[in-house]
């Protein structure tokens, strides 16, 4: 399992599983998934071991931040 676990909320490391996170929207738990420009290197080492990494598909914003969806059946889900 990857995380982030540089994010900090009261004073308490919070993980980011985006493995988790890519899995949700494989499976339709998800819509979508936002990534900010500071968490997008813990992101990308997991998405590179990311089985189904093809089918995530991100856009990005002016500011840096990226939304990824999955491309089922060929057509993007957003």
């Amino acid at each position: 399992m990857l995380v982030d676990e540089n994010r900090l909320k009261g004073g308490k490391t919070v993980a980011t599983d985006y493995e988790q996170l890519m899995e949700d929207l494989r499976t339709g738990k998800r819509e979508s998934l936002s990534v900010d420009p500071a968490d997008f290197m813990a992101f990308h080492e997991a998405y590179m071991g990311y089985e189904y990494r093809k089918r995530i598909i991100g856009m990005a914003d002016l500011d840096g931040h990226v939304v990824y969806h999955f491309d089922k059946d060929g057509k993007a889900t957003n």
